[in-house]
């Protein structure tokens, strides 16, 4: 194994005036070619190929701040997470971020990831020096950087929840609750317990409320427990209670995602009861599993890398100054597994 200490040391910068005198144009041709300049230049295809392929010999990089000046864009859109810290073990945020590098790779735009803590100002450097485009936020409504968007002029989509005053990409979470609620009613379930996230985000609090909906037409009965915001171990005492209390006990449970449905699952094994036999547990988002998963969750299937894509889409013509629809929902659907 080799052994000591690496320097990094840094080399002459090529400048553009080094690709001009090697290229054999006038410095002001060689910034149109390679900065987007507005100086209203023509250059035929082959002088712009001959400066192209200069500039790559030589290993001349284009000055970021010089090209935002000519251009007016930094090509640089960024993702906002004031939710929670980003977790690489977190598969909402390896879908939704998946989604939007693949359009932003088509776009040829970079994308910066910031996550919530105690640095937001870091965000606010970047959005008041104008070193992003654009925003997609995935965030709370009182998340104090919001009302900050407007009064700095960034455009900004909203991803999965509503936030009042963005447009929103998101998925049909009510879509999602009635197919829930419609399965476990074929399945002869007629009494269900619903664990809800303590945070209520709107998607969560949605597809709940539609599920509740369908199953009251359809004759079922529906209890709903929010999971703890400290411990969300799944199921607790009381939950375990109203599963194994008699003839009238609850023989499924709905997570407000696969995370709460897994944990459920999990649970239930522990305390000597079969899945679905005994009970049968529902999740929603069907993320695919690098590991063959203990429990292959009947569950909604949520397309988030979609979500992440028209983002994406989305953001740009808001750059360009296009409209888009204020909410646009993607099309979900159930994935019937082995817990039901």
């Amino acid at each position: 194994m080799e052994q000591g200490h690496h320097v990094w040391r840094e080399k002459p910068k090529v400048t553009l005036k080094d690709v001009a005198r090697s290229a054999g144009v006038s410095e002001s041709l060689a910034s149109f070619v390679l900065n987007g300049s507005k100086s209203g230049t023509r250059v035929s295809a082959d002088t712009r190929a001959l400066v192209i392929t200069t500039a790559m010999d030589l290993g001349y990089r284009p000055n970021a701040n010089a090209r935002t000046l000519n251009t007016g864009k930094t090509n640089r859109i960024g993702f906002y997470s004031g939710r929670s810290k980003l977790d690489s073990r977190n598969c909402f945020y390896a879908e939704i971020l998946g989604g939007m590098f693949e359009s932003c790779n088509a776009h040829r735009l970079n994308t910066v990831v910031h996550s919530s803590g105690d640095r937001q100002d870091l965000l606010l450097d970047l959005l008041a020096d104008r070193s992003i485009d654009g925003l997609v936020v995935f965030a709370t409504q009182n998340d104090p950087i919001l009302p900050l968007l407007d009064e700095m002029c960034v455009p900004a989509i909203s991803v999965a929840d509503k936030v009042e005053g963005l447009p929103c990409v998101r998925v049909d979470d009510r879509e999602g609750g009635f197919l829930q609620a419609k399965h476990l009613h074929a399945r002869g379930h007629r009494n269900v317990l619903i664990k809800q996230s303590s945070t209520y985000p709107t998607s969560s609090v949605e597809r709940i409320e539609s599920f509740i909906e369908k199953a009251s037409d359809l004759g079922m009965r529906t209890t709903v427990r929010v999971e703890s915001d400290t411990h969300p171990i799944g199921l607790d005492d009381i939950d375990l209670h109203l599963i194994t209390k008699g003839e009238d006990r609850v023989t499924a449970v709905v997570g407000w995602n696969d995370i709460t449905a897994i944990r459920v699952c999990h649970v239930l094994s522990q305390n000597g009861l079969r899945i679905p036999e005994d009970v049968a547990v529902v999740g929603f988002d069907c993320f695919e599993q690098f590991i063959i998963p203990k429990y292959w969750l009947t569950t909604i299937r949520a397309p988030w890398s979609e979500v992440g894509k028209l983002a994406v889409e989305s953001l740009i013509r808001l750059i360009n100054n296009k409209s888009v629809p204020f909410v646009q929902t993607v099309p979900v659907s159930l994935r019937h597994g082995d817990t039901t």
